[in-house]
């Protein structure tokens, strides 16, 4: 089985991603909440994770929308809603309000969440929106710190 070939514009998204799943494995394995934990949590958020749901919510939607009706798409609803919740579960965190279960909860989400994108709504967007386009907006998408 080959690879999902990801378009070039989508490419630092995708990045962002394996970041995601790097601390989506360290907080499912946690068996505790330390502030070690708390502090990778804290700086995939201010080092380009909120950035990262910004670009997508700002840039890349919106240009999808241009080509399908979102409204009715579960895999963009799901997208959203777990972008909620993952900012609901990182201020937790960040302001002491977490056990154990909070960074698990995390992790757990993040991992489904990437793999949604990635696997799902990424392939859709560079399916359904047009190259020049895709181009277009590919400045718009930064690289993590």
């Amino acid at each position: 089985m080959t690879g999902l070939q990801r378009h070039e514009a989508l490419k630092n998204l995708s990045r962002h991603h394996h970041h995601a799943l790097v601390l989506a494995m360290n907080l499912n394995r946690a068996h505790d909440p330390n502030d070690t934990l708390k502090q990778q949590v804290i700086e995939f958020w201010e080092q380009g994770g909120n950035q990262h749901f910004r670009e997508e919510e700002e840039v890349l939607l919106p240009i999808y929308a241009k080509y399908k009706i979102l409204q009715d798409d579960k895999n963009v609803i799901r997208m959203l809603l777990e972008h909620v919740q993952i900012r609901m579960l990182v201020q937790r965190i960040k302001t002491d309000e977490a056990n154990i279960h909070v960074f698990h909860e995390l992790g757990s989400i993040l991992k489904s969440h990437v793999h949604l994108e990635e696997q799902v709504v990424f392939s859709e967007i560079q399916n359904t929106v047009p190259e020049p386009d895709l181009y277009a907006i590919q400045h718009f998408f930064h690289e993590m710190l």
